[in-house]
């Protein structure tokens, strides 16, 4: 249990903040004569910013995630191709849910989020953030400690990123996106990266949302496998590009810690052993 302490409090700040901003909103939309249903809608974005607003801030203060870990930068063309690799991976997994009927439960609550800009900040922007320093940050990172495995951490924290969600229609796209997402930061090492992607990916939803745009790509047209294809060969070539990339640097650093080391290895072993030496 000592293990994962950072996990349980994280989760705990997150539903906490979300439960006591949005009640707190709730109660004062009724106290101004709205039904129950016209408060949660009408104030549902500016709760959303406020309780993730509040959840960063939380996080930041017991160091769980430290400010300048938001910004630590990546080449120009490994963000580009994390991002690439990502987005195009998420989408496939999109495309290929459309084969099947699966319910959004909160599609009266998108609705009301369009449109505003506290909905804009809310999930674009700040939601992301939070939702990726929790994720990836403190859970990810401390199952991954507790297991002694990088993929545990990120099949836990993406089937947390998933479950958080509430929506079947999320909770299918969310537990591939967060394993894309997880994967990237695990070799980046960047929070930037996986804050980024996740951004994009929620800009590009919220926009189409508020247009109110109904995409008509689906699996079963041969356009649709089309993309399908296209998607996954982009992800597939992306993905090795970033392994052969961070291979390349990982043989790099080897090469250059034993030029680093032969020189010493070579003085100690002219120098002559004393008496009194009686080192290995």
């Amino acid at each position: 249990m000592e293990k994962i302490k950072k996990t349980l409090i994280s989760i705990g700040i997150f539903l906490a903040s979300q439960i006591v901003v949005s009640t707190i909103f709730v109660i004062a939309g009724v106290m101004q004569g709205m039904d129950i249903k016209t408060a949660v809608n009408s104030t549902l974005g500016m709760a959303l910013l406020i309780s993730d607003l509040l959840t960063i801030i939380l996080l930041l203060l017991l160091k769980y995630c430290r400010f300048k870990e938001l910004f630590k930068k990546v080449p120009a063309d490994v963000l580009l191709i994390s991002i690439v690799f990502a987005l195009s991976g998420m989408y496939a997994v999109e495309l290929l849910s459309s084969a099947f009927e699966i319910p959004n439960k909160l599609e009266e609550q998108f609705q009301a989020l369009a449109g505003t800009i506290s909905g804009f900040l809310g999930v674009c922007i700040i939601g992301p953030v939070m939702e990726e320093m929790i994720m990836r940050r403190v859970i990810l990172k401390e199952i991954a400690k507790a297991t002694k495995s990088m993929w545990w951490g990120i099949i836990i924290s993406s089937a947390l990123f998933a479950i958080i969600h509430l929506n079947p229609i999320q909770v299918v796209f969310a537990m591939p996106a967060g394993i894309f997402l997880g994967w990237v930061y695990c070799k980046t090492k960047s929070l930037l990266v996986p804050i980024c992607i996740h951004i994009i990916n929620n800009t590009v939803s919220f926009i189409l949302m508020s247009i109110g745009y109904e995409s008509q790509l689906k699996l079963e047209s041969t356009l649709g496998i089309v993309v399908l294809i296209a998607l996954v060969l982009v992800s597939a070539v992306s993905c090795i590009w970033i392994l052969r990339y961070y291979a390349k640097l990982k043989t790099e650093k080897e090469l250059q810690r034993k030029a680093t080391a032969e020189p010493v290895q070579a003085i100690s072993q002219d120098t002559p052993v004393q008496e009194n030496d009686y080192s290995i």
